[in-house]
């Protein structure tokens, strides 16, 4: 079975054209399922942090607004989509980033629900989990119209038999009751033969359905069908929802009997009396998503030279470019062991690439085989996730191994591997397979321990990381972060210290308080930026490589990595209220500040040797790229947002940003008008417009306006098209200079999702 799921997959790596030629933001998605609640882990790239979401609660489609502090907030990031992985708790979602307008991302599910938005899990400078909340329906809906009823009831049978126990579609004019009856009756059935996961699935569907007479016997048979399938979290909730809805009568003290029988049994394997029951699962699936788009762009520029009174006119074919992509899991499960195999592949086609500098690109971001058995181990080895127990790259290849040492409150982790995101060549591409290395000349290990939760709102991890390149000290050193969530209230901080440099990389602490109505955003961050290590005394130095990194050059190496290694400071407080049933008024403000660098900052190869020493020259000579650096000086930014549900008109949201920036360098404003339109289920429609304003030091001005459209149309349920255009008008007027740039740009592209 392995085999051939390996087969097929890789098959699919060649038969699929992958893409995406800009760094991508968005890394991944995870479902983590806890006891009454399942939350959607959205992972980037980048450090991100939260500010603020519409609606507040319940809906099908949330925003989530976001600000990346270590990136250009001037740049323009490239779309990128990510589907849902296989869940029976939650509905079908697709999310999209950035949102349009600002640099956020937008959910959007199948059916509404009810949620909660938070930010925690930041385990380096630049990973976040923001985690949606997602609560069991309290009205389900009914199943989507269909053919074909079920009999009216099953015999039973016994475990192993023929009988299919796939949950019938739902015809329209079909009677309630009878479907619900019949889907109880096949339930039933399914658990005398001990087929306890589908059993889980038939009465979901039956508890889908508007409320009926078998509601309440569906309700507390799932919960019997999963304490069949072993987990005993999953019944107890399901038994704790079953007494909020139906607290009376002899089945809820039934109920409660088994309540009180899985407590008596969570309190044995937690005192180590017995064992966890194993998981009846035997279950294979594939799922993920592939798409491929067109991008396209065209400029026209006019230079005014003042002093001479002349006139230049260019016009360029700017992008020209096909982008393809592949995210597929393939999972099989059998009771308490879960296996999966992870491929993740981009490539971009260049149609205007004329060089090495602009070429076709491909990109394995992942391939990875996982290994875990229920509480008890975790193996996965290949290419994979970094940016945990201190691992600062955003892939590395090797091996995670993790031990539970105490069920649900202990773990254990051990990490080793090579990073793959580092290079001294400026045109260097992570993950592209030509730049596969055997050696390990730079290498890591660490181990960290999971801790919790305590109290059941606290949690934390202690890390050590030892990172080496040839023989010499790259990085080493220790960490912790701390959580808290409860009432509302969610807090984060993380320290991160170098032993070997003894220098702080890192102190943040980033809280949320989510009161009636009102949303408050506080962080506060000092770090390194990047992170210190060896490595950073080469960038800019003409010809570096790693040899270059030995025991003659250590002592001048770790002095110059401090030098050009600059520190960032960053305080923001934010605040969102709803004013209103559909209107949200919020801002915020921040201060951020990065350091200058050292003058003596640039490193000489001596001719013919492997010897390095300092630049005298440093201030003067042109080709020293890492010459002293001024630092930014603070830099304020104050924002206001207001956010309207169902305005314009119905089913619209309409989004306002309006921001003010200033510096020691420059000043800029700028204002975002969005409204995105949902014309039915399947279409939704988007009209965006940016203005920008700045002014420097030099008294250099800068006009910028942008309007956009998109289409995005869903069909045959797995499928989408979307395409978008605009045009972006750029002035700058100097004393010297006035420059006018007209750029129309547009993509169209398909997208198929699959599970």
């Amino acid at each position: 079975m392995g085999s051939v799921l390996l087969g097929g997959l890789l098959l699919l790596v060649i038969l699929v054209e992958p893409g995406s030629a800009f760094a991508q933001v968005l890394d991944r998605i995870e479902i983590v399922e806890t006891p009454g609640v399942a939350e959607i882990h959205i992972i980037f790239n980048a450090r991100a942090l939260y500010l603020r979401h519409t609606p507040s609660d319940k809906g099908d489609l949330i925003r989530i607004f976001l600000d990346f502090p270590d990136l250009d907030r001037s740049r323009r990031f490239a779309r990128e989509l990510a589907a849902s992985p296989p869940s029976d708790v939650l509905p079908k979602f697709q999310i999209t980033f950035p949102d349009q307008a600002t640099n956020g991302l937008s959910i959007k599910f199948e059916r509404p629900v009810r949620f909660r938005v938070s930010q925690r899990d930041i385990r380096s400078s630049s990973r976040i989990v923001i985690a949606v909340k997602l609560d069991k329906p309290v009205m389900p809906l009914a199943l989507p119209p269909e053919v074909k009823a079920p009999p009216a009831s099953k015999a039973p049978v016994a475990k192993g038999s023929a009988q299919s126990f796939d949950v019938p579609p739902f015809k329209p004019g079909m009677d309630i009751e009878q479907y619900g009856a019949d889907l109880l009756a096949l339930g039933r059935t399914a658990l005398a033969a001990e087929e306890y996961e589908k059993a889980v699935l038939i009465f979901n569907a039956a508890l889908n359905l508007p409320p009926n007479r078998q509601s309440r016997d569906a309700q507390e048979m799932i919960g019997v069908a999963r304490e069949g399938t072993g987990d005993i979290d999953k019944a107890k909730a399901e038994y704790e929802h079953y007494l909020k809805i139906y607290p009376d009568g002899e089945s809820a003290a039934r109920v409660r009997q088994r309540m009180a029988a899985l407590t008596d049994m969570k309190t044995a394997i937690a005192q180590g009396k017995m064992k966890k029951p194993a998981k009846k699962i035997d279950e294979m699936r594939v799922y993920g998503s592939v798409y491929e788009y067109y991008y396209g762009g065209n400029s026209q520029t006019k230079i005014t030279d003042k002093v001479a009174n002349s006139t230049t006119n260019f016009r360029n074919q700017d992008q020209s470019m096909l982008q393809s992509a592949f995210d597929v899991t393939g999972r099989y499960r059998k009771d308490e062991y879960d296996n999966k195999l992870v491929v993740r592949g981009t490539q971009t086609y260049d149609l205007l690439a004329t060089s090495d500098d602009r070429r076709n690109i491909s990109r394995l971001r992942a391939l990875y085989y996982e290994h875990s058995s229920q509480d008890s181990y975790l193996v996965r080895v290949g290419r994979q996730p970094g940016n945990s127990g201190g691992v600062l790259d955003y892939r590395f290849d090797g091996a995670w191994v993790r031990y539970t040492a105490v069920p649900q409150f202990l773990n254990i982790n051990l990490l080793a591997g090579q990073p793959r995101q580092f290079s001294l060549t400026s045109n260097y591409v992570p993950d592209d397979p030509r730049n596969f290395r055997a050696d390990l000349k730079r290498y890591f290990y660490g181990a960290n321990v999971d801790i919790g939760p305590i109290g059941q709102a606290w949690s934390g991890n202690a890390y050590f990381i030892n990172q080496m390149v040839n023989g010499i000290v790259d990085r080493r050193a220790v960490g912790t972060e701390l959580r808290y969530a409860a009432n509302g209230k969610n807090a984060f901080g993380l320290v991160d210290y170098d032993v070997s440099y003894k220098v702080l990389n890192v102190a943040m602490l980033n809280g949320n308080w989510v009161t009636e109505g009102t949303t408050y955003t506080l962080l506060a961050d000092h770090r390194r930026t990047p992170y210190l290590q060896t490595t950073n005394s080469l960038f800019g130095t003409p010809n570096a490589s790693l040899e270059h990194i030995n025991a003659a050059n250590e002592s001048l190496l770790r002095d110059q990595a401090k030098a050009v290694t600059a520190t960032s400071d960053l305080l923001m407080a934010g605040v969102l209220h709803a004013v209103s049933k559909d209107w949200q008024l919020g801002g915020d403000v921040r201060v951020n500040r990065i350091s200058g660098t050292s003058a003596t900052n640039c490193l000489v190869i001596l001719p013919g040797t492997s010897t390095l020493f300092l630049n005298p020259n440093a201030l003067t000579d042109a080709p020293c790229s890492l010459q002293a650096q001024p630092g930014t000086g603070n830099i304020w930014s104050y924002t206001a947002q207001a956010i309207g549900a169902n305005f314009p008109f119905e089913n619209t949201t309409f989004v306002a940003n309006a921001s003010y920036i200033t510096s020691p360098a420059y000043r800029g404003q700028s204002l975002a008008l969005n409204s995105m339109a949902r014309l039915g289920p399947r279409l939704q429609f988007d009209t965006f417009v940016i203005l920008y304003h700045q002014k420097d030091s030099f008294d250099v001005e800068l006009y910028r306006v942008t309007p956009t459209i998109r289409i995005d149309y869903r069909f045959l349920d797995s499928w989408t098209f979307e395409a978008s255009g605009g045009v972006e008008k750029t002035l700058t007027d100097s004393t010297t200079q006035k420059d006018s740039t007209t750029r129309e740009f547009f993509f169209f592209g398909l997208r198929w999702d699959f599970s």
